[in-house]
């Protein structure tokens, strides 16, 4: 009885072996068939990735233009309020 238990075991064993290649080569086969066929995906992928570079880039390009503008506003007007504050600390002129 062991002996049948043994080489129905056996059995079962190289079935689920012979499955599992099968599977293996299915998987390998759909993997080498999709990445012959993904390429244009990819290229269509890379464009949509390459057109949010740039607006990003053009983006950070507006930032960096509006953050410049606003930096010689900040020192226009410290300049203007530092010649207020002088004017308002000195004492009046006497004549």
């Amino acid at each position: 009885m062991l002996l049948a238990q043994n080489a129905d075991l056996r059995r079962e064993l190289e079935t689920m072996r012979a499955e599992l290649r099968a599977i293996r080569a299915r998987d390998l086969a759909a993997n080498a068939r999709g990445d012959l066929v993904l390429h244009p995906t990819r290229d269509t992928e890379i464009k949509v990735l390459r057109r949010e570079r740039d607006e990003a880039l053009a983006a950070v390009r507006r930032a960096e233009a509006d953050l410049l503008a606003q930096r010689n506003v900040v020192q226009r007007l410290i300049a203007e309020n530092t010649r207020l504050i002088e004017g308002a600390v000195q004492p009046p002129e006497r004549i």
